[in-house]
């Protein structure tokens, strides 16, 4: 009885279970997806990881997903892997690192540089490497000053003067070695940009609908007779085109031409005063046509409802 009772005790008294981890040549690596999560826990509370992976578990998981992808330390992973424009992004550094190390290439990167000043017009830098199973010696595309400033890098970010102004020559070595392996070793970052491509890369918001309807065009006309913005009451005065449904083909195309008339900032207020008067019209005709039975307004489910039923 003594017997059983000290079992249970020591049952009781059992530390909780600490992930299991293997020493690699890349450092601590977990062995499986539990022990992963329960790792990057761990690694989450560490102050040594940078601030956007503290307090972070899943961001601490991918982190050392990547690590093992790429056969490097997950704390290298954290420094050198950043968010732009809600995208991961390597940097440059780390992005030669894996081509180096790749074994791909018989040798690291080398570099073929024109020009003795940077910052002069004729310095060109392109970066090149032997490929083992060939021999064949590659060349990446030249990277001079006529492609940065008709890319626009040298241009100011984010109120910063860009680095091309302040470190052109690391900025040209930088940018031969990435588009060398853009070209000759896209799977050795998996795809992944660097930062300053994703930098370099302009966002694009896509708008769903850009006629403004009867409320828009109602206050660009206020705005253009100098009365500000209109009423909220007169603003909800009616719906938008975005809201209601063309009857046929022939009243989508005469939307489509209005829309093109008043798109222009330079438009007349004439103009908008009669495409509203056409908006106006085409909205009660809607209104006239519509079908009752299409008009059934359906309940949401709630979040956090039973999906299986």
């Amino acid at each position: 009885m003594g017997k059983k009772a000290t079992t249970s005790e020591a049952a009781i008294a059992k530390p909780p279970v600490k992930p299991q981890v293997a020493m690699t040549a890349t450092g601590l690596m977990p062995t499986n997806i539990d022990d992963g999560y329960r790792f990057a826990q761990m690694v989450a509370r560490s102050r040594i990881v940078p601030a956007n992976y503290q307090n972070q578990p899943d961001n601490c998981l991918v982190a050392i997903d990547l690590s093992l992808r790429w056969g490097v330390s997950w704390l290298v992973v954290m420094q050198h892997v950043y968010m732009v424009h809600d995208r991961p992004a390597l940097d440059a550094s780390l992005c030669i690192a894996l081509t180096n190390k790749s074994g791909i290439f018989v040798d690291p990167i080398e570099y073929e540089v024109v020009g003795d000043d940077a910052r002069k017009d004729d310095y060109k830098v392109r970066a090149y490497a032997v490929r083992k199973s060939t021999g064949k010696t590659l060349y990446g595309p030249w990277i001079d000053w006529l492609l940065v400033k008709g890319e626009g890098w040298d241009k100011e970010k984010k109120g910063f003067p860009s680095k091309w102004m302040t470190m052109p020559d690391q900025m040209f070595h930088y940018r031969a070695a990435v588009w060398f392996q853009r070209r000759y070793a896209p799977e050795v970052a998996m795809g992944m940009i660097t930062v300053d491509e994703a930098e370099d890369t302009p966002i694009r918001v896509e708008s769903k609908d850009v006629t403004p309807g009867v409320a828009g065009l109602k206050e660009r006309i206020a705005q253009r007779e100098g009365g500000g913005n209109i009423e909220d009451s007169e603003k909800d005065d009616g719906p938008s085109d975005s809201d209601t449904k063309p009857a046929d083909n022939e009243r989508s195309a005469e939307r489509q031409a209005r829309k093109r008339r008043w798109s222009s900032s330079t438009i007349k207020i004439d103009e908008l005063k009669a495409a509203l008067a056409e908006a106006e019209e085409a909205d009660e005709q809607s209104e006239d046509n519509e079908d009752p039975s299409a008009t059934e307004v359906k309940t949401a489910e709630p979040v956090g409802s039973n999906i299986f039923g």
